[in-house]
Formats: C-alpha cells, structure tokens, sequence
C-alpha cells in the first residue's frame, strides 16, 4: 500500500512539474502586438517594418503580430483597450498618451544619420515662381498625414512663422501620405507645394526614378525645426520581461552591420537608443499637451 501511494505520488508530483511546464512555456510563447502608426500607406508601412519584425521574432523567441492603424482614433482607441503592447509612433502622439505608457521603458529611434532630431521639407517647383514659404499666400499645399510630427505639426509652425493661417491664407491644403507621392504631386503640377521629409530628395534615388521625378526640378523653399524622432513605447502593465526582450533586441541593433543594415535601412532607421520622458517636453509646448 505504502509502495502504491509513493508511486502515485510520484505520478502527481510529476504531473504538476509537466504543467508547470507547459505554463512556462505558454508564457514564453506570449502573443505579443506592436502597433506601427504609418507615416505612408498601410501596405508600404508593413513592407518597411517586415524585416525589423522578423528580426524581434527570431531575437526574442516572442509570437510578435504587427498591426497598423488606418487613423489616430484607432490606434488611441486600440492602446486604452490595452489591445496593443507596444507602440512606434511619432512623438506628439506619445506625449498626447504618455499616461498609458511605461515611462520608465522608453525607446527612440534614430535617423539614418544617427540623429536623435528630424526635419521636414517645404518643396515646390522650378520655375513656379514660389521660392519662399511666404509665396504659398493663396496656393495649394500638401502636408503629410496628420500622424506625422515633422510633415504636419512641425510644417504647420513654419507657415505660422512665416505670417501663414492654413485654415485662411492657403487656397486650400490636403493631407497626404508618403513622401514620394506628395513629391509626384508637386512634380506634376497637382498641388504648388508640399512637405516630405528632409532625407527624401537625398536618400531616394531608386524611388524618384521609378517615379519619374526630375529631383533638379524641385527646390527647397523652406525646412522645419527639429523634431524629436519617433518613440517606441510599451503599454504601462506589460509583463518587465517582454520590455527587457525587446528593447535589448533593439537597443543591439547596429547600423554599421551589414545585416543589421538590411533590418534598419527598409525602415529608414538607423538604430534604437534609450530615452526618457522629459526629452518631449519640447513637444509638450509645441502642441499644448499636458504633462
């Protein structure tokens, strides 16, 4: 009798460890969603990302599914649903749900260039007789999505410098989307001018061809003034364990790796560094958030 109850006890003990295990590995194998707000279409913005996703995947082990929100009301909606763990946005959508995020865990990335700051573009065609931002009185004008901090809220600033009201001063103005489309616009004569980014007209020459842009019709009327670049934030009650996996896959990354730079170069990046809360208080003032 005795030699039975150890044995079943040993059976039992046995069992909890298997399960034990299996929970472990349930929680290694942890779903976890990243939510890329698109500076460009949703199509392009999934084949820029591709292989920064692959790369996390194989890095951390971790079931990563990347979502990318059509608007802004979306994405806010999906991140206070606690729908998304992480969030790569630009930094005047962040400070706006700062609160919701782990402060504590914040990631930015970095330009191409190695920057921490971003720049955008006021562009128009030779010859239009627009040299100057203050020439756009009474024409056509178009921005970035409004998801973008340098095409749209930073682009907004230089108009208003320059003694322009969008709403009243401009013939009319339209959001669009990637840059290389807001450059065919201008090209074509669609619209008198827009805002793309600064490292477009010299960082896209495979693109300005397939377009069929002529860049030494184009001219550089204006530019904007630094704007933090984008963040990359983890939801507040996301397990530490998943934050340390991936940020320290990020933070690892490094541009002057050849197969790194296959990882970043798709993305427009050139790496990760951490950040802190307070390196958007400048964005704060900017567009009037709260802390």
């Amino acid at each position: 009798m005795l030699r039975r109850l150890n044995k079943w006890t040993i059976f039992v003990s046995v069992f909890f460890c298997v399960l034990a295990s299996a929970s472990y590995a349930e929680v290694s194998r942890k779903h976890i969603i990243i939510e890329i707000l698109p500076c460009s279409d949703v199509v392009m913005s999934f084949k820029k990302f591709h292989p920064l996703i692959k790369y996390l995947k194989q890095q951390t082990g971790l079931d990563i599914e990347t979502i990318v929100p059509k608007d802004f009301e979306e994405f806010e909606w999906a991140i206070k649903n606690g729908d998304i763990d992480f969030a790569f946005q630009d930094p005047h959508t962040y400070v706006n749900l700062a609160k919701l995020y782990n402060r504590d865990a914040l990631i930015r990335a970095l330009t191409r260039k190695g920057e921490t700051y971003q720049y955008a573009l006021i562009i128009a065609r030779k010859g239009s007789g627009i040299n100057k931002v203050g020439d756009l009185r009474g024409k056509t004008v178009m921005f970035g999505p409004k998801l973008s901090a340098t095409k749209w809220i930073a682009a907004k600033e230089v108009f208003k410098e320059n003694g322009i009201l969008i709403d009243k001063d401009l013939r009319a103005y339209l959001n669009g989307g990637c840059c290389e489309d807001i450059a065919f616009n201008v090209y074509l004569k669609a619209v008198d001018a827009g805002v793309v980014c600064e490292h477009f007209l010299e960082g896209h020459p495979e693109k300005q061809k397939e377009l069929g842009i002529n860049v030494k019709r184009i001219i550089v009327i204006g530019r904007t003034g630094p704007v933090p670049t984008r963040v990359f934030a983890a939801r507040k009650e996301l397990d530490s364990g998943v934050i340390t996996k991936i940020n320290q896959a990020l933070l690892r990354l490094d541009k002057n790796n050849p197969a790194h730079a296959e990882i970043l170069y798709p993305a427009e990046l050139g790496g990760f560094q951490k950040s802190k809360d307070k390196d958007y208080d400048g964005m704060r003032i900017l567009i009037g958030a709260k802390q």
